[in-house]
C-alpha cells in the first residue's frame, strides 16, 4: 500500500500548520485573474457569436487563446529560470491588463471583427503562458514540500469557484448588460491581482549553481526539453496529456454552439451550465487532498481518464440539460483530481532550477494541444454537419473525445506503472527530507 506524507505536522494545538502569508498573497493574486478569466471563458466564445455563426470561426476564437503554449511555453520556462518569477508574473498580468482595455474599447466602439478578436485573443493568451506557467513554479517557494497537494487544492478550489463557479454567471449577468462591461470587468481583475502579487515579499529567482556560469537561452532552452523527454515519468505523462487534452477540446472548441443550438440555453443558462464543472471541480479540491495519500498517482489517472472518458461520451449521446449537468460535475471532479495530482507529481521530481522548464516543456505538448483540438473540433462539426444535421455534428465532438480518453485510460496503465513512479520519487527525493513523497508502509 502507498501513502503520500503530505501533511504537515500538527503545531502543539494539534493543528495542521498554516501555509503562510506568502502563499494567500500568491493565492490572492490567482484567484482574482481566475475570476477576470472566468469571466472571459464565457463572454470571448460569445463575444465572438455575435460576429459570425460558423462553427470553425468560433472555435478559432477560442483556439487562438492556446495556440500560444504551442510556440511560446519553451520561452516562458527559460525566462521563468532565468529572473525573479514574481517579476515575471506582475509583468504578464499588466500586459494583459492592458489588451484586455483595448478589447473593451474595440467592443464600445463597435468595430470588432473575427481576425481583430483572434489577434487579441492570441495576446492574451501569450501573457497567459507566462502567467500561468510561472504561477505552478513558485509554489514550492512559498510552502513547505509536504505541503504540496494541500497548496495545490487550495489553488484549485479556488481557481473553480472563482473562474466557473463565480465568474461563469456573473459573466452571464454582465453580457446582460453588454459585452464591454465582460471585458472591462476581466481588465480591473487582473490589475488588482498584479498589485497583490506586490505585495509579495521574497526572492523568487530560481535556485541554481553559483559557480556555474549562466548559460544561453538556448541552451537552457534545451537543457529542460532533454531533462523531461529522458524522464521515464514525465515523458510518457506529457504525451498522455497532451492527447486527452486534444480530446477534451474537441467539444470544449464548440460547447457554446452545443448549449446555443442542441441544449437551447441563452447566455445566463449558458453561465449556470458552466458553474455545474465549478461544483464538481470544487468538490474535487476539498476531497482530493484527504484520500490523495492512499491512492497511487498511477492508479488516480487511469480512473480520471476512465471517468472523463465516460462522461464525454454519455453528453454526446444523451444531448440533454440533466445530462449535461451531472457529466460535467463529474467531469469538474475528476479534471481537479488529475491537475492536483500532476501538479504535485511535477514539482516533486523537477529540481528548482529547471521547474519553470519542465513545467513550460510539459505545457507545450499538453496545452498546446488544447488548440490543435479545438481547431478540429471546428472542422469535425463543418464537414459533418450537412451529411448529419446540426445537432449530431454539434454531439460528434463529445463522442470522439470520449472514445479517445477512453483508449488513453488503457495506455496510462501500461506506460505509467506504480514501480516506475515510485523509483522516479525516490530518486528525486531531497537529502534530509525523507517522506515528502509516495513510499511503502
Amino acid at each position: 500500500m502507498y501513502r503520500n506524507d503530505q501533511h504537515t505536522p500538527p503545531d502543539e494545538h494539534g493543528r495542521r500548520a498554516p501555509l503562510g502569508g506568502r502563499f494567500h498573497r500568491l493565492l490572492g493574486a490567482v484567484g482574482l485573474g481566475n475570476l477576470g478569466d472566468g469571466i472571459a471563458v464565457v463572454a470571448l466564445p460569445w463575444y465572438a457569436t455575435t460576429l459570425t455563426d460558423d462553427a470553425f470561426l468560433v472555435a478559432l476564437v477560442g483556439a487562438a487563446t492556446r495556440l500560444p503554449w504551442l510556440f511560446l511555453a519553451l520561452v516562458a520556462g527559460v525566462v521563468g529560470d532565468r529572473m525573479d518569477r514574481r517579476r515575471l508574473m506582475m509583468g504578464a498580468g499588466a500586459a494583459k491588463a492592458v489588451l484586455l482595455v483595448l478589447l473593451t474599447a474595440v467592443v464600445t466602439l463597435g468595430v470588432g471583427s473575427i481576425p481583430l478578436l483572434v489577434l487579441i485573443a492570441l495576446l492574451v493568451g501569450a501573457c497567459e503562458v507566462f502567467f500561468d506557467n510561472t504561477t505552478q513554479s513558485v509554489v514550492p517557494s512559498v510552502v513547505a514540500r509536504p505541503q504540496l497537494e494541500r497548496a495545490n487544492g487550495l489553488l484549485q478550489v479556488v481557481e473553480r469557484v472563482l473562474n466557473k463557479f463565480l465568474g461563469a454567471p456573473i459573466a452571464g449577468a454582465l453580457l446582460a448588460v453588454s459585452t464591454a462591461w465582460a471585458f472591462g470587468a476581466q481588465a480591473v481583475l487582473v490589475l488588482l491581482a498584479v498589485v497583490c502579487l506586490g505585495g509579495l515579499r521574497g526572492d523568487f529567482r530560481p535556485v541554481t549553481e553559483e559557480s556555474r556560469e549562466r548559460p544561453s537561452m538556448g541552451s537552457m532552452l534545451r537543457e529542460g526539453l532533454v531533462w523531461l523527454w529522458r524522464h521515464p515519468v514525465l515523458r510518457p505523462l506529457a504525451l498522455v496529456s497532451g492527447a486527452s487534452n486534444l480530446a477534451a477540446a474537441l467539444n470544449g472548441a464548440v460547447l457554446v454552439l452545443f448549449a446555443q443550438d442542441v441544449l437551447g440555453v441563452g447566455p445566463q443558462g449558458y453561465g449556470l451550465l458552466m458553474t455545474v464543472t465549478a461544483a464538481g471541480a470544487v468538490t474535487g479540491a476539498l476531497v482530493v487532498p484527504s484520500f490523495s495519500g492512499r491512492i497511487h498517482p498511477s492508479t488516480s489517472m487511469a480512473v480520471v481518464l476512465t471517468v472523463l472518458g465516460a462522461t464525454g461520451l454519455a453528453v454526446g449521446l444523451l444531448r440533454s440539460v440533466p445530462g449535461f449537468v451531472v457529466c460535467y460535475f463529474l467531469t469538474g471532479f475528476a479534471v481537479t483530481w488529475w491537475n492536483v495530482t500532476l501538479v504535485s507529481l511535477i514539482q516533486r521530481l523537477a529540481p528548482d532550477a529547471l521547474r519553470s522548464r519542465v513545467f513550460s516543456a510539459h505545457r507545450t505538448v499538453s496545452w498546446g494541444m488544447l488548440s490543435v483540438g479545438m481547431g478540429l473540433g471546428g472542422v469535425l462539426v463543418s464537414v459533418l454537419e450537412e451529411p448529419w444535421g446540426r445537432e449530431w455534428a454539434l454531439a460528434s465532438p463529445f463522442v470522439a473525445s470520449g472514445l479517445i480518453v477512453l483508449a488513453l485510460a488503457a495506455v496510462s496503465v501500461l506506460v505509467l506503472t506504480p514501480g516506475k513512479v515510485d523509483r522516479a520519487l525516490a530518486d528525486a527525493e531531497p537529502r534530509g527530507e525523507a517522506g515528502s513523497g509516495f513510499r511503502k508502509d
